[in-house]
Formats: structure tokens, C-alpha cells, sequence
């Protein structure tokens, strides 16, 4: 009877270490699929994202206005993306115009400009904010880099002049580079 006992106990204890690593191995089997899930999502982060991040960064400073990146290539009949930042410095709340000019002496080109909300923004008090502005090249315009003017101006819709006392901050550049 003795041997009997042995040999059920020893059969006992082998299905349930043999449970327990069937177990164990599936556990490592989900942990290793989790993991190579994650990698994939790691690797769709692309260029893009960190173009668009570091613009973020660049623009979320104390300034009154600023740009992200202000040079960008844009082929013919493409469209480009830039990023205006507009902190209000006031006390008290301000409605602010955005206003883009291509700059006559750096040549003339057929380039459409799109403002995000039609160029008005209304901010409170020490609040920030980033604006996008769409840049069209159209497909008649020749090699060379375009500058465009962009400026804000404060509770007007009309352009203002530059020393104006309706002027907020100073005049930012942006580069567009057509091949």
C-alpha cells in the first residue's frame, strides 16, 4: 500500500508543476505579444510627430508672438502648415487679428494664405494659444524663397499700421521655399 501512495503522490505533484509552467509559459507568451504591440506603436510615431512636438515647444514660450518654424519647402500645388503663437499680456481680455502679407521685395508668387477661425482669436488674460496657418503655393510659381509677412493686430478687423498702437508684438517672417 505504500508504494501505491507514492506514485499517486508523485503523480499528483507532477500535473501540478506541469499546470503551473503551462501557466507561466502563457503568461510569458501574452507579456511578449503586449511588448511587440507596443514597439509597433512606438515605431508609427514618425518624423512628423517630432516636427510637430518640437514646433510646439518652440512656440510655448513667454513671447507675444511667435513662430514654430518659420522655413518650410512647398512644391507646386502643395500646401504648407505653419504654427503662430499668441499670448495675451494684458489684464484683461483682447480680441486679436491675424494678418498675413506676402513681402513685395522679396518677388512676387501665387501663394494663397488660409488663417485658422478667419484670423480672429479672442484671449484672456495671460492665456495662449496656437494658430494655424495654411500656406498654398500655386502650380505658376517660380524657384525662390517668398517671404510672408504675419502680424497681429488688437480689437480692429482692418489692417494696422505698422506703428500703430493697434500693433501687438512685432512683425514675424515666414519662409517659403518653392523648387
Amino acid at each position: 500500500m505504500m508504494k501505491n501512495k507514492k506514485g499517486i503522490e508523485l503523480s499528483i505533484n507532477f500535473i501540478v508543476i506541469l499546470i503551473l509552467s503551462i501557466v507561466i509559459f502563457g503568461f510569458g507568451i501574452v507579456f511578449l505579444r503586449n511588448m511587440f504591440i507596443e514597439i509597433g506603436t512606438i515605431k508609427q510615431v514618425t518624423d512628423e510627430d517630432f516636427k510637430a512636438n518640437i514646433e510646439n515647444l518652440l512656440c510655448d514660450s513667454s513671447e507675444r508672438i511667435c513662430i514654430g518654424t518659420n522655413r518650410r519647402e512647398i512644391r507646386r500645388n502643395k500646401v504648407g502648415f505653419f504654427t503662430l503663437g499668441i499670448r495675451n499680456t494684458y489684464p484683461e481680455n483682447k480680441n486679436f487679428y491675424i494678418n498675413v502679407e506676402q513681402d513685395e521685395d522679396f518677388g512676387d508668387a501665387d501663394l494663397s494664405t488660409l488663417i485658422h477661425n478667419q484670423g480672429k482669436i479672442s484671449l484672456n488674460p495671460n492665456e495662449h494659444e496656437q494658430v494655424g496657418i495654411a500656406v498654398g503655393v500655386q502650380g505658376s510659381a517660380g524657384k525662390g524663397t517668398y517671404v510672408l509677412n504675419v502680424y497681429v493686430c488688437i480689437d480692429e478687423d482692418s489692417s494696422c499700421e505698422e506703428d500703430s498702437d493697434k500693433r501687438y508684438g512685432t512683425t514675424k517672417k515666414i519662409y517659403v521655399v518653392v523648387n
